[in-house]
């Protein structure tokens, strides 16, 4: 599986880390603002590269975003108006409401899992990046009857072998 993660800090540097680690990902390209993170990244080893956002939507199974959450839901219409339905796009952001409604009407929502790995350090960057920190938590996956079924199973497979345990609420309960 190829994955692009949007956002190389602490959440998306440690999910590209750890689906490395557990062989879940035969390739994993980042996307970074940030020049000095984008190098870092690489230089950690956190991803195989880092590309431009079309070009690893472009190539990517799995595309996780893991940027600030006032960010997501506009960087999530972005990407869900560039992806195939073989394409499953996560986001990892601590609020839901406001994007899953965003996105309630896009004719691609289906291929949108919403989920929240539940961790987080007072620490940020690339360099804060640990391969175990999924491990042993929980995840929260919002509004699952509205995501293909083959999406969600992706997404499920993938936080199980990073040894998550898998949650589901709507986003009103979850905010």
């Amino acid at each position: 599986m190829r994955v692009a993660v949007v956002g190389l800090g602490l959440i998306g540097g440690s999910f590209a880390l750890a689906l490395k680690d557990k062989n879940i990902a035969s390739s994993v390209v980042g996307v970074e603002a940030n020049a000095n993170h984008a190098q870092l990244a690489v230089k950690l080893g956190l991803v195989d590269s880092v590309l431009p956002l079309n070009e690893a939507v472009e190539g990517a199974d799995l595309i996780a975003l893991a940027v600030p959450v006032d960010a997501i839901p506009q960087l999530a219409i972005k990407i869900l108006n560039r992806v195939t339905a073989n394409q499953v796009v996560i986001d990892m952001g601590s609020t839901k409401e406001e994007l899953c409604e965003m996105i309630s009407r896009h004719p691609m929502r289906a291929r949108f899992v919403a989920t929240h790995p539940m961790w987080g350090t007072e620490f940020s960057g690339p360099e804060a990046a640990t391969v175990d920190s999924f491990a042993g938590r929980n995840v929260v996956i919002c509004e699952k009857a509205l995501s293909a079924a083959d999406a969600v199973e992706r997404v499920e497979d993938i936080y199980c072998k990073l040894g998550m345990s898998v949650l589901e609420m709507e986003a009103e309960q979850h905010d």
